[in-house]
């Protein structure tokens, strides 16, 4: 699995359950070495930067990466197979992730979409990056022989009720310290603006909390 944009909350708490869950490689985005550190406490086992480059100790070696018994089709790979893909494994994001999830969108989500495994699913929870291209589509059509796809979720689909049931799931995993909730930092309320500003700038790691 890849969390992309993983330091928000949302991938926080993506990478956490996918961990719980038992995901052979939880693989995140971020933007710092430092970051990356933060999410592998919470789970995260390898780290790329938002270009999908390899962050800090993951920079040398990419082996844990579990690229499983999927049959390959040899036409999907390059004609030389040798030194010069081993590189590439060891400084990039393999092709191998049978579950995005995708905080970011933006121009780069085509890429994204292009490591996933055959039949890989990505999902699309935001977009803070801003809208993909529109011809981001043509991405798996090109691809349709992996029977790739692609979704969107929200909140707002979910019955009430069932949202109730999951949100009660998650504060007992956390009342049991299976789940950590990331606070960034506490304002007052009249900070608020200084808050937003804060989230904007991409500084933030976790949530912001105001207090009255």
């Amino acid at each position: 699995m890849l969390v992309r944009g993983a330091a928000g909350s949302i991938g926080i708490m993506a990478v956490q359950l996918a961990a719980a869950g038992g995901a052979s490689t939880v693989a995140v985005t971020t933007s710092s070495s430092e970051r990356g550190e933060l999410l592998r406490s919470l789970g995260a086992t390898i780290v790329f930067d938002r270009d999908g480059n390899a962050l800090g100790s993951d920079m040398l070696d990419t082996s844990t990466l579990d690229t499983g018994t999927r049959d390959t089709d040899p036409r999907d790979t390059d004609a030389d197979s040798s030194g010069s893909r081993d590189a590439a494994t060891r400084t990039s994001i393999a092709h191998d992730f049978d579950v995005v999830i995708d905080v970011v969108g933006g121009t780069a989500l085509p890429t994204f979409i292009e490591r996933l495994a055959p039949n890989g699913r990505f999902v699309s929870v935001g977009v803070v990056g801003g809208y993909p291209p529109t011809d981001f589509g043509m991405t798996l059509m090109r691809s349709f022989q992996k029977s790739r796809s692609f979704a969107t979720f929200s909140l707002n689909t979910v019955p009430i009720t069932r949202r109730n049931v999951k949100r009660a799931a998650l504060f007992e995993a956390a009342s049991r310290g299976e789940l950590r909730s990331v606070v960034h930092d506490v304002l007052p309320l009249s900070q608020a603006a200084d808050a937003h500003r804060r989230m904007d700038s991409g500084e933030v790691f976790g949530r912001i909390v105001l207090t009255p």
